[in-house]
């Protein structure tokens, strides 16, 4: 017995606007495999949208009203290419049937009228390509997600490390470990092609990447100085940057160059559409903002430099006593930001003895 019909995972689509086609077809193939119809390409495109993790096979009639059998077989080739793609088609149709093939549209075709016989040859072929290939997909999808996981793991290790290294910055493995935290599901652990993967290349680009994110921490720490030399009227600061305030925000005792660092991130959401702007007083300023179109941005790789400037910020409120939370949803971002009054008074606890085993079990969660 084939492995189409010993298990039935996946069922042949086939379209043709003719009922008793679709009658006969599904009489002919019902024993070998699920078989789902469709009377025309809108009918078989939605189809497609509801079922295709579960087609293997598609087949449909070349001549049909309104869009013909190929049309559907570019959007399949296109939207769903894992599925095995023919066209059935009359002998008057066969130049139709020789493009598609040609542009890799189909498999193979096969012609009006069917051998029963042969019909049931040509669709156990075309499952078994299906099977092999898919099987193959999950296999590589394992493999990628090891290797990938394996990347992940060697990026967490050296940022670990240069944290640890940032003697200038206070509390900076407390930064980082927040960083961790705050980062969106699959932003960091993005799934990678093999090509993204292969490893030569890819050693050259991480090395690259992080000895420039070495050089940009250093250089603020470097900027640093010693304690927190200026007292900065934060309402009026955050003005000046185009963020208005509605609410008391207290004077607050700051090292010049990082506190910059956090008004950068702060008015880069008002590019992405921050709506709100709130901070309160006390003996902690804070600030919150809120709003933002496309939160991952502030995360993404490709938003470079603000990815990394995003880690700076989180080192920058951590050096002052602070913290700084971002939480990503769907609906958009939240930002909120605390600022001791007087940092040099803060000095906060080392941290748990397991934070490092938390920081890498947290790639568990990374899709």
């Amino acid at each position: 017995m084939n492995q189409a019909n010993s298990d039935g995972r996946f069922a042949v689509l086939f379209v043709d606007d003719e009922e008793k086609a679709r009658k006969y077809f599904r009489l002919a193939l019902s024993g070998d495999f699920p078989v789902l119809t469709a009377g025309g390409v809108a009918e078989a495109l939605g189809v497609l949208e509801r079922e295709a993790d579960h087609i293997g096979v598609l087949i449909t009639d070349q001549r049909m009203p309104g869009q013909q059998g190929v049309d559907l077989l570019k959007r399949a080739r296109e939207d769903w290419p894992g599925i095995v793609r023919i066209l059935t088609t009359a002998y008057s149709d066969l130049d139709d049937a020789i493009a598609a093939v040609n542009r890799g549209e189909i498999l193979r075709y096969i012609t009006k009228p069917w051998d029963v016989q042969a019909l049931h040859a040509e669709l156990r072929h075309a499952m078994d390509f299906f099977l092999l290939r898919h099987e193959r997909d999950l296999l590589l999808g394992e493999k990628l997600s090891v290797r990938q996981r394996m990347l992940q793991g060697d990026r967490l290790r050296d940022l670990l490390v240069i944290a640890g290294g940032l003697v200038g910055l206070r509390h900076a493995p407390q930064a980082v470990a927040a960083w961790l935290r705050d980062l969106p599901r699959g932003v960091a652990g993005a799934r990678a092609t093999a090509a993204e993967l292969e490893l030569w290349g890819l050693a050259v680009a991480e090395t690259r990447d992080l000895m420039a994110l070495h050089r940009g921490l250093r250089t603020l720490e470097q900027r640093v100085g010693a304690g927190f030399p200026e007292r900065v009227a934060l309402a009026e600061r955050l003005a000046a940057a185009g963020l208005p305030v509605a609410g008391d925000a207290p004077e607050v005792a700051v090292a010049p160059a990082l506190f910059e660092q956090l008004i950068a991130i702060l008015t880069r959401l008002t590019v992405l559409g921050a709506a709100e702007v709130s901070a309160v007083g006390g003996d902690i300023a804070r600030v919150r903002v809120s709003g933002g179109e496309d939160p991952e941005a502030l995360f993404r790789d490709g938003s470079a430099p603000y990815g990394d400037a995003l880690l700076a910020a989180y080192l920058a409120a951590w050096h002052h006593g602070g913290s700084l939370t971002v939480q990503a949803a769907p609906q958009g971002l939240t930002l909120e930001l605390a600022l001791p009054v007087a940092p040099q008074q803060v000095r906060l606890a080392e941290p748990d003895t397991d934070w490092l085993e938390r920081q890498f079990a947290q790639l568990e969660n990374w899709d």
